[in-house]
Order: structure tokens, then sequence, then C-alpha cells
């Protein structure tokens, strides 16, 4: 945890900008004053490829500038998103998802930035997930979701009509709110949040999400494994599921090279969205070739995905030993992604740089020792994801956002994909690559 307070410490959100929009998964931001003159989390957004979602303040005052409305009008693209709250947001928090978030009292402004007494904390995903706190913050987002308005171009226009208005008028004399037209109705206050119902929009987009990205990665098993699609090297009898996933694993590494950062994804997405059954056969008969280096899908489906089947199976999963289970995870795409991620500090290592098999390994050691907030132990989690009773999407949902069964750093990537690898004939195994892959194919799907 550190304090951010500019020039009086020498922290400045210019560095968190910098240090964490590359190396986050998406970025969601609630902040309500922003200026045409500090665009910088925007720009950093698009210039790393990173999804971004802006909850800005819709008042009379114009607490954000039209500029700032029409940058992401400009953009295009449903990765970056512009939504407006009227009259009751007044956060400034910065989350860059899988990293951590700024919490504290700067908008959007190049006087908060460089030159106001400003201050806030950021504070780690990993300190957050040791307390409540990580759950507190993905409802605040889910609430803010439920009270924000899209925009458009009409708001757009509204917004420039009111800024000139608003320059004409002495805003210490002249009471403006009774003057104009407003574009959203007046907003209700926290005091009215009913919870359980901002709990189940989430949940109801989620399972949305779920199912829509379920049903084309099916479609997909199915053509994978057709002898015309299907690779030399992979025998047939392996799982179509599976198959499916290590072909959209390839497509967004190999064939686009979404990892390389950039807006990669979006622009494959713009070319494909037309046409998406073109730009999978053609994508299939790439993958036929296989003219690339495909050692790291050659390891997952003939080497970790028959391990991770048969230790992530039905009655076997909830015995696993500490060695078994943290040899599972080092198995788990998001779980290596992650884990690298972590400081040296958290995993108890010294400030020097450390191999990735390492930090791994240690990072899944201190998953075997969590518990949830009711005492579940990350076996018992697992067992209940992969093999309980109702709808799958119901299971890892509450997994990863219930008291009874959260574990610390098991978020809905790492769950989905070890479902799809315990059960993927059933499930294909999927995370935020598998997606992002699919959307460079021209699907229009985003982040469960």
């Amino acid at each position: 945890m550190d304090l951010i307070a500019g020039a009086l410490n020498d922290k400045r959100l210019h560095n968190l900008v910098a240090i964490h929009t590359p190396e986050c998964a998406e970025v969601r931001a609630a902040i309500a004053y922003a200026a045409a003159d500090n665009l910088e989390l925007f720009e950093a957004c698009l210039r790393h490829g990173k999804p971004l979602t802006y909850y800005g303040r819709y008042d009379e005052t114009v607490p954000v500038a039209p500029e700032v409305v029409k940058w992401f009008l400009d953009q295009k693209s449903p990765s970056f998103t512009c939504r407006m709250v009227a009259d009751v947001l007044h956060a400034k928090v910065i989350w860059w998802v899988g990293v951590g978030a700024y919490i504290g009292s700067a908008n959007l402004t190049n006087r908060a930035w460089a030159s106001n007494i400003e201050a806030g904390i950021f504070v780690t995903e990993e300190e957050m997930a040791a307390s409540q706190m990580l759950e507190d913050l993905r409802t605040f987002f889910d609430v803010t979701d439920t009270r924000a308005e899209a925009i458009d171009t009409q708001f757009y226009r509204h917004l420039l009509e009111l800024s000139r208005q608003r320059e004409a008028i002495d805003r210490a004399e002249f009471a403006f709110s009774n003057k104009v037209t407003r574009f959203f109705p007046v907003g209700a206050g926290l005091a009215s949040v009913d919870k359980v119902k901002a709990e189940d929009r989430a949940f109801a987009e989620f399972s949305r999400r779920w199912r829509d990205s379920l049903q084309l990665l099916r479609d997909i098993s199915d053509k994978v494994i057709q002898d015309k699609y299907r690779p030399a090297w992979i025998p047939g009898g392996t799982p179509a599921g599976a198959q499916a996933d290590q072909f959209v694993h390839a497509y967004y590494y190999q064939f686009i090279g979404g990892h390389k950062g950039g807006n990669l994804v979006d622009a494959a997405y713009e070319n494909h969205r037309r046409d998406p059954g073109a730009a999978l056969e053609e994508a299939l008969l790439w993958w036929k070739k296989a003219d690339f280096d495909h050692k790291q899908e050659h390891r997952s489906l003939l080497e970790w995905a028959p391990q991770l089947k048969a230790l992530l199976s039905r009655g076997r999963v909830r015995a696993l030993t500490e060695q078994e289970f943290c040899h599972a995870l080092s198995m788990v795409h998001a779980v290596i992604d992650y884990g690298r991620k972590r400081s040296n500090a958290a995993l108890g290592l010294p400030s020097v740089q450390q191999d990735t098999e390492t930090k791994v390994r240690l990072h899944a050691e201190q998953i075997w020792e969590s518990r949830s907030p009711q005492g579940k132990s990350p076996l018992e989690m697992l067992d209940y994801v992969i093999w309980g009773p109702g709808e799958v999407e119901e299971r890892i949902w509450a997994a990863a956002r219930s008291d009874k069964w959260r574990q610390p750093w098991i978020q809905f990537s790492t769950l989905g994909e070890m479902v799809g690898w315990a059960r993927p004939d059933d499930f294909p195994p999927r995370n935020d690559r598998t997606l992002k892959g699919l959307r460079a194919l021209g699907y229009l799907v985003r982040s469960v």
C-alpha cells in the first residue's frame, strides 16, 4: 500500500498509469470530474490495448468535458466505454484489474495530477484479497454501473450546448440548475441502493456472457476436430473443447499477435465482425498447417490437459495433496499469468529477478494455505465449482463472489479455465485470453 500524494512525496498518478496499465487485464475508473487537458489514462489504455470503462458525473455544471465524451465516441469500440452517473457520483477510483487500485481525491485534470494538494492510496489486489476490500470494490463498480447511462452523439451535442451556456453564466450568482433542460433525470443517492438487485443484475450479465462465449466455443469445437482442420500433431480423440481452447490460444498469440499490446485485437475485430465465419475458416486452415512454433500448444494439449483432467476428476479433486494441488495450478495459464506478476515481496522472495516457475510455485502454495471468509478450503471450492449441483455459471459466480467460497487470487478467468480442463467436452476451457481470441475472430464478446 502506498500513499499517492504527488509532489509531497514524489508518488504520482502519472507513475501508476505508466507502470500498471501495461500489466493489467483492463481498467475500470469512476472519477467524477474529467477535463480535456488530461486524457493520459485513456490514451495509455488505447496505447496498450487495455479495455477501459470510465464512469463520469453528469450535472448542469458539466463535470466531464465534452472533449472527453467525444474521445470515447471517436474510438468506436466496445472496448472503450464511457457511462455517465447523474448527480451522485463523487468518487475518484482507478482499478487496474489484476494489479491494484487507486482510491483518493484526484480528478482527471492536470491541476489534480500536477499541482493541487491531493492524497490517495494505491492498494494491490493481493492486499485487497486478504480482506473484504476486493469484493467491496467489485460491488462498488456493479452498483455504479446500475446507476450509469450510456453516451451517444445526441448526449455529446447536449453537453456542448450545456458547456456553452455554462461559460456565459456567472457561476457564483446565477442559479444555473434552474435554467437548463436536463438530459438524464436526477440521480438518487446511495441511500437508495438495493445491493441485492445490483448483484442480481451483475450475475445476469455474467451469465449471459458466459453462455454466449460457451456456445461459440462449442461451435468451434465441432469444427476443430474435423480432419480438414485438425493438425497432424494432434491425435484423434483429443478432447474437442481442449482443442478449441488451444486453437483460439494460438490464433490470439501467433496469428493476431494480441499479446504484443496496442489495439491489434480491436483492429482484427473491426476487420472480421461483418463475417466471423470467413475469419474462422481462414484461421482454421492456418491452424491445420501448423506452420508456427506450436510448442506451448503441444505441451498444453498432450501433456498438461490429460494430467489436469485426471487431477480434477470427480472424487479425486477434493483429496489432492498439497504437491498435487500445486502441480495442477502450475499447468493453468491464468494461474501462471497471475503468479508471475506478483511482487517478490508478496511471495517472500528477495528483490532480485526470479524465474516464473519459482513464483508460480510459491503463489500456488499460498493459495493452498488460504481459506474463504467462511473457512472453505481451495479443494472444497474446486470440488464445488467443477462437480457441484446446479448450473456451472452459478457455481463459478459463487466461488468468485460469495463469502462461503471465494479464495484469494482465484477469479473468473482461473475458474473458467479449470472447469474446462476438468470437463473439456462439457465446458471448453476459457480465460481472458480465450475471449480476446474470439473477439479477434469478429465475435462480439466481452470478458466474463
